[in-house]
């Protein structure tokens, strides 16, 4: 029986769409593309969600790996935070799950600028009976070990969680572990998924 409902936080509580939010800056399409893809595939970015790298070391490693785009990055890295920007259809899912008995927990692969952020804009944290951030553990999705940290503080069962996220990966790791996982490509059909996967066990 689904007791617990562990949400993802970027693309899923809140926004995380780089090239929308900084075309509105360029204005280039091409010029956008590139720099969010050097920026977010770019392994020190990995490494600031993993709280080895802090926000102002980044400056000079992108500086280094792509002295051309100097002035983009900063911009990119000064502003970044501000596209995070809730979704509240998730949002108000949390919130009546919660009111409805549901254990509510976050795990994310996030740096701690952004866990700080969302905690002073945002309100779902309060909502949340507990929370493995990526920057505590040093490791990132789908590294079992963020997983297990989840399910070792809060004493959960694997086969009572089920997992949303908008990584594929992520949740192939989190079903290899005993939960149920929903992969979030558009929310609406996730949250239409995670109901009738909720209501289905009632009926049972």
């Amino acid at each position: 029986m689904i007791q617990n409902i562990i949400f993802d936080i970027g693309n899923v509580l809140v926004t995380f769409d780089p090239y929308t939010y900084f075309l509105k800056y360029f204005k280039e399409e091409t010029k956008t593309r590139t720099l969010c893809e050097l920026m977010f595939s770019h392994e020190a970015w990995s490494q600031y969600d993993a709280g080895i790298l802090l926000r102002k070391d980044l400056y000079e490693i992108y500086h280094q790996a792509y002295p051309q785009y100097q002035e983009e990055m900063d911009h990119m890295l000064t502003h970044w935070l501000k596209l995070m920007e809730p979704i509240p259809e998730t949002l108000a899912c949390m919130k009546e799950l919660k009111q409805q008995g549901y254990g509510i927990y976050l795990l994310s692969n996030i740096s701690q600028d952004s866990a700080d952020y969302l905690k002073k804009t945002q309100d779902f944290f309060a909502y949340a009976d507990g929370a493995v951030l990526s920057y505590e553990l040093h490791t990132i999705k789908p590294d079992a070990a963020i997983y297990e940290e989840l399910l070792r503080r809060y004493h959960l069962e694997p086969a009572t969680c089920v997992f949303l996220d908008d990584g594929v990966q992520n949740i192939e790791k989190a079903c290899s572990l005993g939960m149920q996982g929903i992969v979030v490509c558009d929310i609406q059909t996730a949250l239409q998924e995670l109901k009738e996967l909720l209501e289905g066990e009632k009926v049972c």
